[in-house]
């Protein structure tokens, strides 16, 4: 059943963008199509202009959109229109958030994979420079990759906290986005106060951080990095586990 709740998400989630990616591929391909001929004459080169900024426009809207949908997804199947049928199914709650995250997650991995792809298509994104970095730079070239990966994981913490945030604020009887926005304060506070332990614990063990070269930036700052990696994610499982304790215990469906 499980798998069945997620493939149902995935599927509303195909048939709400599909639109939106289908015509940013149209534009996407002018755009590549139309560069090919910019150098020949000025009409050719404007056409090119116009497809480009509309393809990085289309992008962007997708990208938004595919953020947007996640969220509202889980509100109208777990605490509104839909909420009634997602919760009588015979599935425990720890799977029905688990299902949510996870189609939550594919869709917001699909949306950036076409949204590189489509920019590596016309040339703003340029693997050959990316790739050249390791031999140029290679400090510089894996901090650019952990960053890359921490931010990919990042936003996977971040739909377990707005679901953990959503649930908390629906689980009372009034001022339900005021709850939910008190929430996100508390969990700011909690991620900055980690921060600052981590960045602490380092500077005492190296007192010197804040004046290492620019060839040593990456090592002195990679254990800083991963550790709050680290605990962004411990972070993100308690958010999980709160957000299915208040699934079973405090959630109040006539909110929705």
């Amino acid at each position: 059943m499980m798998k069945k709740l997620y493939k149902w998400d995935l599927i509303h989630f195909f048939n709400q963008l599909k639109w939106v990616f289908l015509a940013t591929l149209f534009v996407t391909a002018l755009a590549a199509i139309f560069k090919t001929f910019s150098d020949t004459n000025i009409i050719w080169g404007s056409l090119y202009n116009t497809a480009f900024i509309m393809s990085i426009a289309g992008i962007i809207i997708g990208l938004v959109y595919s953020f947007f949908a996640i969220f509202q997804r889980y509100y109208n199947t777990i605490l509104k229109d839909e909420a009634y049928f997602t919760h009588t199914l015979p599935i425990s709650k720890g799977k029905i958030l688990l299902s949510k995250v996870l189609s939550g997650f594919s869709l917001f991995l699909i949306a950036i994979l076409v949204a590189a792809a489509l920019l590596i298509w016309i040339d703003v994104i340029n693997l050959k420079e990316l790739f050249s970095l390791q031999s140029i730079d290679q400090g510089l070239f894996w901090m650019t990759i952990l960053s890359i990966s921490s931010m990919v994981i990042m936003f996977f913490v971040f739909i377990v906290v707005i679901y953990a945030a959503l649930t908390f604020g629906f689980s009372y009887n009034k001022r339900e986005w005021l709850y939910v926005f008190v929430y996100f304060i508390l969990y700011y506070m909690a991620n900055q106060f980690l921060s600052l332990i981590n960045f602490g614990i380092n500077l005492l063990i190296n007192p010197n951080l804040l004046d290492v070269e620019n060839t040593e930036v990456f090592t002195a700052l990679s254990g800083i990095l991963i550790i709050q990696l680290i605990c962004s994610i411990g972070l993100g499982v308690l958010n999980f586990y709160i957000a299915r304790i208040l699934m079973i215990k405090r959630l109040n469906l006539k909110n929705g």
